[in-house]
C-alpha cells in the first residue's frame, strides 16, 4: 500500500485527503506518539562520538542528494530507503540510525522524519525495497521441484546481497505484515499447484524447505558478521582463533569430528553445501509425495 495511505504510527488505513497535503496519521494521538518517538530516537543518537561523526561525514560526501534552489537536500522516502540499504549492506543493521542516514544524505535528522516516521518504519521500507528488487519469476515452474529450486536460489542470492534482511524475514510463528514477503511466499507456494495438496501438507513441506534455506543462510550471515568483527580486532586475536581451531582438527584429537571437518569444511564452500543439502531436502519431499501416491 502506498505510504501516504496508511497511518505512519499504527499502520491503520487512511482515507485520501480531500485537499492539501496527504494525511500521515489517523489521529492526533498517533501524531503525538510519532513526535515523541522521533524526539526519543534523536536524543539517543546524539550520543555518537565526534570522531565517528567526522569520519562518517567524509565517507558520505559522494552520497549527498541534490539540493533545491534554497540549498536544502531534496529528500524522498525512496532515497532515504536506498541510503539505509547501503549502510546496512556495508556495515549491518547495528550501524543504521536516522542520524547516520541523514549524515550520508547531507541532511538533518529532522528532515528525514518528514518522510519516514521512525527507524522501525525505515527498516520496514528497506525490507520491502530489497524484496521487490529481486523480481519474482514471471513464468510457472516446470514442476514442484523446479519451483522450489528456483525459489531457494533466489532467496540465497538475496541473502548474499543483503545479509541484514535475513533477521527480518525468518520463518516465525507470527504472521509477517510485509506485502512483498507475502507475495514471495505466495509465489513459492505456487510450486505445489496441481498436486492437490491439503493446505496443511503444503505448509508442512514449505516449513521444511524454508527452514533449510534460512538455516544455511544463517551460517553465511554469521560468517559475514564474524568478518566484520575480525576487522575491528587485532591480528593477534584472529591468529589465536585460527590456532584454537587447528588444535581441534589435529589428527587423532577428535577421530570423527576432525576428519569430517577437514574433508567437508576446510575451507567452507557454502554454495556447494547449500546445493547438496537442498537436493536432500527435495528428495525427502519427493519420497513423501511418492509414499502418499501424489505427483
Amino acid at each position: 500500500m502506498p505510504e501516504e495511505m496508511v497511518c505512519a504510527a499504527c499502520g491503520k488505513d487512511l482515507e485520501p485527503a480531500e485537499r492539501g497535503r496527504p494525511r500521515r496519521f489517523c489521529s492526533s494521538t498517533c501524531r503525538t506518539r510519532a513526535y515523541r518517538a522521533r524526539k526519543a530516537e534523536d536524543a539517543t543518537e546524539t550520543s555518537s562520538t565526534e570522531n565517528a561523526e567526522s569520519a562518517k561525514n567524509a565517507e558520505s560526501a559522494e552520497n549527498r542528494v541534490p539540493a533545491d534552489e534554497s540549498g536544502t537536500p531534496h529528500l524522498t522516502a525512496g532515497r532515504i530507503t536506498q541510503a539505509g540499504i547501503a549502510i546496512a549492506d556495508a556495515e549491518g543493521l547495528d550501524a543504521l540510525s536516522m542520524r547516520r542516514v541523514a549524515t550520508d544524505l547531507g541532511a538533518s535528522p529532522m528532515a528525514l522524519y518528514r518522510h519516514v516516521a521512525s527507524k522501525e518504519e525505515l527498516v520496514a521500507l528497506m525490507v520491502e525495497a530489497a524484496l521487490t528488487g529481486a523480481p519474482l519469476p514471471d513464468t510457472p515452474p516446470r514442476d514442484w521441484r523446479h519451483g522450489l529450486e528456483r525459489a531457494a536460489h533466489r532467496d540465497w542470492e538475496l541473502y548474499h546481497r543483503h545479509p541484514w534482511i535475513l533477521s527480518k524475514v525468518l520463518v516465525t510463528t507470527r504472521t509477517h505484515s510485509s506485502r512483498a514477503l507475502a507475495a514471495d511466499s505466495e509465489s513459492t507456494f505456487s510450486a505445489f499447484d496441481g498436486l492437490g495438496l491439503d493446505p496443511a501438507d503444503a505448509f508442512r513441506y514449505m516449513f521444511m524447505f524454508a527452514s533449510y534455506v534460512q538455516g544455511v543462510a544463517l551460517t553465511y550471515v554469521s560468517d559475514v558478521e564474524a568478518e566484520r568483527q575480525a576487522r575491528r580486532t587485532s591480528l593477534r586475536t584472529a591468529n589465536s582463533a585460527d590456532a584454537a581451531r587447528s588444535s581441534l582438527y589435529a589428527p587423532g584429537a577428535y577421530p570423527r569430528l576432525g576428519p569430517a571437518m577437514r574433508a567437508g569444511a576446510d575451507p567452507w564452500d557454502l554454495d556447494a553445501l547449500f546445493v547438496s543439502g537442498l537436493a536432500g531436502v527435495l528428495d525427502g519431499i519427493a519420497a513423501d509425495l511418492a509414499r502418499r501416491g501424489i505427483g
